[in-house]
């Protein structure tokens, strides 16, 4: 289909585009009273309760006028034809939607990833059941491959949302108050992003979780003797100690981790890897360096307030896949999976040592195993090694050694036995601790002064969001530039009630006393 186009006036003095397609020319919009038309199209389209959109197609314009009209929240639309896009880029009404902060249009082929990735900014567990997605009439038949790329985008983050929010509202909480109460834990801390930049990553890493294998070749990891930095799964920790292995770095990441995995003085000690999201007794307890990962909105918007540089590579839910996003992040080519099972053993064990979450068997989560054949995994587990098949694709310059023996298979990591994995290992012996002992790379005091005077900002900022209310906090302010509201947001998304403005006065509440007893 030819990407052409060209505006022909309509009698109510607006402009209509005329596309050339192989069977003739389409008008996209009325040549008589593309108000009217519009007006009736909303009437059918548009429900009562609807606050926000992404619209397939501008047209004429007229129907974005309507969705102005009709709808108080933000409105994506996305143009495929960059013809069209540019030739009603000069008319009035064009000019007229421009000066709305409320819309934001893509035009074009080259911004269709640019449109797939404001739809997964826009999208969350608050606004997708209140969020519209339309096409302009005519665009369905004219373009359906953009269609289904936009559709599949909403799919996918639809997807992903049904499956964290089921966690997310059984310990929202918790993660809220660690957050808010964590900020002050990171004086002298290590972002993990600044130690990517001095990070040496020809150094393989190590990482182990604590899948059912573990105890089978865990012998093996003492023979590592520093030619490996060596990551650990909280869950893993009480293992490792058991037998004598003492991890470089331990990662805990979930908000209401039980500290039975910190059972020992020793693993008090053990740099920790975490975010404002662990839980807020082992921070204060750990008296290791804490290096800070992936984090939720609230602290990543004010350590970019504070010149702290954010991660880039997404975390994951499950410890496990934030650990590996770490590596991915540091930039380290090699990375060998030990304990990473992803199933049910032989014997319908789910973890290794003392730790069992009993066996479950579903033949949807059956998958192929790590020798052939199919092994028993459940939900999460396949999500997690979906996750990590397509992060090994995604980097292809890593090299992932699997080493777990057992488990599910993970396409696209090479098999060798943990011993024949540490066996190629470097001969030369480096030091985790003196890597991260680098004054390069922790937050500086006066970085440290900026981000504790961008969170106390944030109590006025909710104070402000309390006095004005629903309607004028999400229609007329700037509340995305506000840190403290991710916090509510994230509350408001995890509530069952299904009018959003009782969700947000319960969540407004919530995290504004929250704050006040920290501050305080």
């Amino acid at each position: 289909m030819e990407n052409k186009c060209r505006l022909i006036p309509a009698r109510d003095g607006n402009k209509v585009p005329v596309v050339q397609t192989g069977r003739g020319e389409v008008r996209l919009g009325s040549l008589y009273d593309g108000k009217y038309a519009a007006e009736r199209w909303a009437g059918f389209y548009v429900p009562e309760g609807a606050e926000y959109a992404i619209l397939y197609g501008m047209g004429d314009c007229q129907i974005i006028l309507q969705l102005l009209a009709k709808i108080p929240g933000d409105i994506l639309v996305y143009e495929p034809n960059e013809a069209l896009y540019k030739e009603m880029q000069r008319t009035a009404v064009y000019k007229k939607i421009q000066k709305q902060k409320r819309v934001r249009i893509f035009g074009g082929e080259s911004m269709l990833q640019a449109m797939a990735d404001a739809i997964h900014a826009a999208l969350d567990e608050d606004c997708a059941e209140c969020t519209l997605l339309l096409s302009h009439p005519g665009y369905a038949a004219l373009y359906p491959e953009p269609l289904e790329k936009i559709k599949g985008v909403c799919d996918v983050v639809c997807e992903a949302i049904g499956f964290m929010k089921g966690p997310i509202q059984r310990f929202i909480l918790a993660m809220i108050r660690n957050q808010i109460k964590n900020i002050s834990y990171m004086k002298g801390g290590i972002p993990l992003a600044r130690l990517a930049k001095h990070w040496n990553k020809e150094i393989p890493v190590i990482l182990v979780s604590a899948g059912p294998s573990l105890e089978r070749n865990i012998n093996f990891l003492k023979q590592i003797n520093g030619r490996a930095y060596l990551f650990c799964a909280d869950a893993a920790l009480p293992t490792l100690l058991k037998n004598g292995i003492v991890p470089d770095l331990v990662g805990c990441m979930d908000a209401t981790k039980n500290m039975n995995c910190f059972n020992t003085p020793e693993s008090y000690e053990i740099p920790l890897l975490v975010t404002t999201n662990t839980p807020k007794e082992l921070i204060q307890k750990s008296t290791g360096t804490k290096i800070w990962g992936y984090d939720h909105e609230f602290a990543g918007m004010l350590c970019k307030k504070s010149g702290i540089e954010p991660p880039e590579k997404p975390a994951y839910i499950g410890i496990s896949t934030a650990m590996y996003a770490a590596i991915l992040e540091l930039g380290s080519k090699k990375i060998i999976l030990a304990g990473q099972d992803l199933s049910y053993s032989p014997d319908g064990k789910s973890h290794t040592s003392d730790r069992n979450e009993g066996f479950a068997e579903d033949e949807k989560y059956k998958v192929e195993g790590y020798y052939g054949g199919v092994v028993q995994s459940r939900m999460d587990w396949v999500n997690f090694l979906h996750w990590f098949e397509e992060m090994i694709m995604k980097y292809p310059d890593r090299e992932v050694i699997n080493a777990t023996e057992g488990g599910a298979k993970i396409h696209g990591a090479v098999q060798k036995s943990l011993a024949e994995a540490i066996a190629e290992l470097p001969e030369n012996p480096i030091s985790f601790r003196e890597r991260i002992a680098d004054e390069r790379v922790a937050i500086t005091d006066e970085e440290y002064e900026k981000l504790m005077a961008a969170f106390a900002e944030g109590r006025k900022d909710l104070e402000t969001v309390r006095k004005q209310g629903y309607e004028k906090t999400f229609y007329e302010s700037d509340y995305q530039n506000m840190p403290a509201m991710r916090l509510v947001l994230e509350y408001m998304r995890c509530q069952e009630e299904k009018e959003r403005k009782v969700r947000f006065e319960k969540a407004i509440e919530y995290v504004y006393n929250e704050y006040v007893k920290e501050m305080s």
